[in-house]
């Protein structure tokens, strides 16, 4: 039997992005409540701290570099023309897509559930398609906002 060995380098990407993947689960599953929404009516995403700030990326910036996420993980960041939080999924295909995390039935912020894989809102528990952001199941009833990616050298970058 022969012994396989993983880089230092990639045992340490991997490990940060299950660490992430956990934390975020175990915030999905401690956030509960009702669809957010300001006296003026404009609602705005329920978000769960998690003491770190998202990256802010406009159009045509960096989102994260590519050997960063493993497939079958997400990372979330701000589009910064709106402030809005989002999502990137790296898709077990190799393919990358991303969406806006607003929930598209009350507001509140999606986050990925990697032993799906799905895109689960806390409020609720609407699901959606990480390949398409399609409901996968209720109570929303409109897919969730796609934003367009690609792949520009070692980064993902907003299209």
């Amino acid at each position: 039997m022969t012994e396989e060995r993983v880089p230092r380098r990639d045992f340490i990407r991997i490990g940060a992005a299950l660490s992430l993947g956990v934390a975020g689960s175990s915030v999905l599953a401690g956030c509960g409540g009702g669809g957010g929404g300001s006296a003026q009516g404009e609602k705005k995403p329920k978000k769960a701290s998690s003491g770190t700030t998202d990256p802010t990326v406009g159009k045509g910036g960096p989102i994260v570099q590519a050997a960063f996420l493993p497939a079958g993980f997400a990372f979330p960041f701000t589009v910064a023309e709106t402030g809005k939080p989002a999502i990137l999924v790296h898709l077990k295909d190799d393919s990358w897509a991303a969406y806006s995390a607003v929930c598209t039935h009350a507001g509140c912020e999606v986050g990925y559930q990697v032993d799906k894989p799905l895109l689960r809102c806390p409020c609720h528990g609407s699901g959606f398609n990480p390949a398409d952001g399609s409901v996968a199941n209720g109570p929303a009833k409109k897919p969730l906002q796609n934003i367009e990616v690609k792949l520009k050298g070692k980064n993902v970058v907003r299209a």
